[in-house]
């Protein structure tokens, strides 16, 4: 059956860090820093959050991407200057997103295309620049603040992850942004991936008609 709560259970579980690469050259990167960060004093253990799905990998310039990723997230597709949406997926929904930002890219100029690697360090990072507020220490700004950053103060953002909704649709809180998410909530079906997608709304069609209510309601 469909995982709905293990994102989640990864974002929750103490002394646990967790990640959900969609390539493949991410999931290497994660294993080289997984292997040192468990030896560390203050090291934890490590979840990867894997599939079987077979998708077309991501074509790079560069490793720019590789700091970022282990961060959290990554622009794999740039929002232009003020943008006022973007796409945000995590995992294996890779192809379906990709898929609609290119459907969308015309019609919303600039629209962005965020990969989330690991929605566990994003609201990590998060909430401890929340806290720091209150308890006078220090604090940089989140890794989550930087990339959204990126977005006009105004933007909306469509979430898609193949699990709870929940684990991406708190991006909405972090700079008082308007969320379509998408996701899994019930589970019980058999048939085709791509029949499944459709049956619960995570294909390019859904992400595009997400998009469209944003603008919609905003």
């Amino acid at each position: 059956h469909q995982s709905i709560s293990t994102p989640l259970i990864g974002m929750g579980q103490p002394n646990l860090t967790a990640f959900e690469p969609a390539f493949a050259d991410e999931l290497a990167a994660m294993m080289r820093w997984s292997f040192e960060h468990m030896q560390t004093p203050d090291g934890s253990s490590v979840y990867l959050r894997l599939s079987t799905r077979v998708i077309p990998q991501a074509v790079r310039d560069d490793d720019s991407w590789e700091s970022d990723a282990l961060k959290g997230g990554y622009w794999l597709k740039r929002p232009g200057p003020q943008a006022e949406a973007a796409i945000v997926f995590s995992g294996v929904v890779a192809p379906e997103a990709l898929e609609a930002w290119e459907q969308l890219a015309e019609d919303i100029p600039g629209l962005g295309l965020l990969n989330v690697t690991s929605p566990d360090l994003l609201h990590r990072g998060w909430s401890a620049r929340k806290a720091a507020r209150w308890t006078g220490e220090a604090s940089a700004t989140s890794h989550v603040d930087t990339l959204l950053s990126a977005l006009a103060p105004h933007a909306g953002l469509v979430t898609v992850i193949d699990g709870s909704p929940g684990a991406l649709s708190w991006l909405g809180g972090v700079k008082g942004m308007r969320v379509s998410p998408l996701g899994i909530d019930r589970f019980g079906q058999t048939g085709d991936l791509l029949d499944l997608y459709r049956t619960y709304r995570l294909d390019a069609e859904a992400i595009v008609d997400a998009a469209a209510e944003l603008f919609l309601e905003g």
